[in-house]
């Protein structure tokens, strides 16, 4: 009887070590945004999510898209805008659907200072915007159609706060939700200060 509670203890300490192995913080999306394409592709490589597609979009700049290869990460996809000379133009953003991580998602972008300063309504997609100062970070949502699968979808996208509010200026003014009740923001899930 020993024996197999010494190797069911075993195996759960193998399992949770090797799903932490295979999770990605915010802190590290914070800093791939501001690295190359390699960096990124070698992080993501490591969790299973692989390279799909590149794009040249422009102006110096490529588009990276990476794909989970299985269910072992929580992300969908992972999307890097890349300019060589200008990092502080580089994005990068992932889709999830999986409502636990962006709850541990939002808790640890609390705990890094950030808080909510504005939502926005683009395209029927809603648009929640967070920064510590430094950096942006938008929470994308939308749903669905049942023709398709009737799903929430949730995309985090990470931006410098200067390129932020250089890039989306106008866009911000004229798709600002000016009212909204503060309990159907993602931010209420983790009490996220609202700014």
């Amino acid at each position: 009887m020993k024996t197999l509670l010494s190797i069911a203890v075993m195996l759960l300490c193998i399992s949770s070590n090797s799903f932490s192995q295979n999770d990605i913080s915010i802190s590290d999306f914070l800093q791939l945004r501001a690295n190359n394409n390699y960096t990124v592709e070698s992080r993501l490589s490591a969790l299973n999510i692989q390279p799909y597609d590149e794009e040249i979009i422009g102006s110096g700049r490529t588009q990276y898209t990476f794909q989970a290869e299985n269910k072992s990460t929580p992300l969908q996809w992972v999307d890097f805008i890349y300019e060589q000379d200008a990092a502080w133009n580089n994005r990068i953003s992932f889709q999830t659907q999986n409502l636990a991580q962006v709850k541990k998602y939002l808790t640890e972008m609390k705990s890094l200072g950030f808080y909510f300063i504005a939502k926005k309504i683009v395209d029927r997609q809603a648009y929640e915007v967070y920064s510590d100062g430094s950096n942006t970070i938008e929470l994308i949502t939308s749903q669905s159609r049942k023709v398709y699968d009737n799903n929430l979808y949730v995309n985090f996208a990470f931006y410098s706060a200067g390129e932020y509010e250089y890039a989306f200026a106008s866009e911000n003014e004229k798709y600002n939700v000016a009212q909204f009740n503060k309990e159907e923001l993602f931010a209420d899930l983790v009490g996220l200060p609202i700014k």
